[in-house]
């Protein structure tokens, strides 16, 4: 039998703790003025929009066309809502850093994101098909649906957006 203030101190502790639906899964960090945690819950209550991309594939020798169809949230407006740091001169050298749980890598520049049409085609995405990612996979993804090459800024498991500001030298 347990002794009261062990029993307390335990209830205390279980109280403390944060549930696995209330730990942030994605991150968003560096040069931003609000820095955000977003759980699980924080992820399914944003405002989706839908997407779509079209690719090519090798299927038994013959090129098909493939129609892929997301939802998911522009990383323009998670940056919008982080706030990025108010010295527009310092930002327009920004990198946006975006990482994978498995520690993949990919970036994007301030201007790609905010002075061209490529930033309204990245997307944090949250439903891939008829997948809801959160449950299959745990994490949302991103996908740059204007590059060339989707491959190397896919980042599948996104866990951290990080705002770098180059070096004051």
């Amino acid at each position: 039998m347990i002794s009261r203030a062990i029993a307390c101190f335990l209830l205390a502790l279980c109280v403390a703790l944060p549930t696995a639906a209330q730990e942030a899964l994605l991150q968003v960090t560096g040069a931003v003025q609000k820095p955000l945690s977003l759980s699980r819950a924080d992820l399914q209550a944003l405002q989706r929009r839908d997407y779509s991309e079209q690719r090519s594939i090798t299927q038994d020798g013959k090129q098909v066309q493939l129609a892929i169809r997301y939802q998911g949230v522009p990383l323009k407006e998670l940056l919008d809502r982080a706030v990025l740091t108010p010295d527009r001169h310092a930002i327009r050298k920004a990198v946006v850093l975006l990482t994978a749980r498995d520690g993949y890598q990919a970036s994007f520049s301030w201007g790609e994101l905010y002075n061209s049409g490529l930033g309204d085609g990245v997307v944090v995405v949250l439903r891939q098909g008829e997948s809801e990612l959160l449950d299959s996979e745990g994490l949302p993804s991103l996908r740059s649906l204007q590059d060339l090459r989707p491959g190397p800024r896919h980042v599948r498991w996104l866990t951290r957006i990080e705002v770098l500001l180059p070096d004051s030298r």
